[in-house]
Formats: C-alpha cells, sequence, structure tokens
C-alpha cells in the first residue's frame, strides 16, 4: 500500500487501524511522486461534487454486503487525525494497482470519493498474480 504522508505517521496509522505487519507493507510518498507518476485524479470537484461520489455509495448501500468494508474501516478511525504534508494532497483521490515486475496486471483510477474497485476481486487477483498464474482482467 502506498499512501501520501511522511514515515512517523505512517507507523501511527498502522497501529491505530491495528494493521498486523502493517508496516511490511505500507510505503508512503510525502512529496507524492507516485501520485503524480500514475496521474491519479486531483482536485475539489472530484473529492467532494463529482456526480461518481453519490452513486458510488448508492452502488455500495444496494449491493450484498457493500457498506461491510466500509463501516469495518470507518470504525477503526475513531480519534484518528491525519493531515496531509501538503494542503493540496489533502483533495487526492486515490487507486489500486497490481504490479507484475515492470506490467500492470490491473489499474484502477478512483473517480471520486468512495469510487473503490470491489476489494474482494482485487485481493483474488492479487493472490493469481502472485502465484503466478495467467489472469484476464475484463
Amino acid at each position: 500500500m502506498v499512501s501520501i504522508g511522511k514515515p512517523e505517521v505512517g507507523k501511527d496509522l498502522v497501529a491505530h487501524l491495528e494493521l498486523q505487519g502493517g508496516d511490511q507493507f505500507m510505503f508512503v510518498d510525502p512529496d507524492n511522486s507516485l501520485y503524480d507518476q500514475l496521474d491519479l485524479n486531483r482536485g475539489v470537484v472530484e473529492t467532494f461534487f463529482s456526480p461518481s461520489t453519490p452513486l458510488a455509495f448508492l452502488d455500495r448501500m444496494t449491493r450484498k454486503d457493500g457498506m461491510k468494508d466500509l463501516m469495518e474501516v470507518l470504525s477503526k478511525w475513531n480519534k484518528a487525525v491525519y493531515l496531509p504534508p501538503k494542503q493540496e494532497q489533502a483533495f487526492n483521490q486515490g487507486g489500486t494497482f497490481i504490479f507484475n515486475g515492470p506490467k500492470t496486471v490491473f489499474a484502477h483510477y478512483d473517480e471520486s470519493t468512495g469510487a473503490h474497485p470491489k476489494l474482494a476481486e482485487v485481493v483474488d487477483l492479487a493472490i493469481k498474480t502472485a502465484a503466478g498464474k495467467n489472469v484476464a482482467v475484463a
């Protein structure tokens, strides 16, 4: 996992979220280098006013167990306030990527807040990729 922020804040976040061994797979990007190279979406409109935000939440709310992952994450965010190193980073949208060496196996650019890929499908694809299985992404 790559996140904006400083190394010491990343360690605090891993501890706060109780991610066992999380420090083994979290990398921080305080200068926004990777975000910039991947050309991830950003901006106030994308963060707060994009039509895809309510549509993403509607999809979650109408899908079986669609809110389960979100509620689990949000339940751990009590008393957690983490500010990005640069003010403009607060409006960065994320993405989900799976790489196999130099090859991009999966790329999802979050269109807006809440517009994420389905976690179970991403994990399944990552496991298959790590096992060396040929995977086809639709």
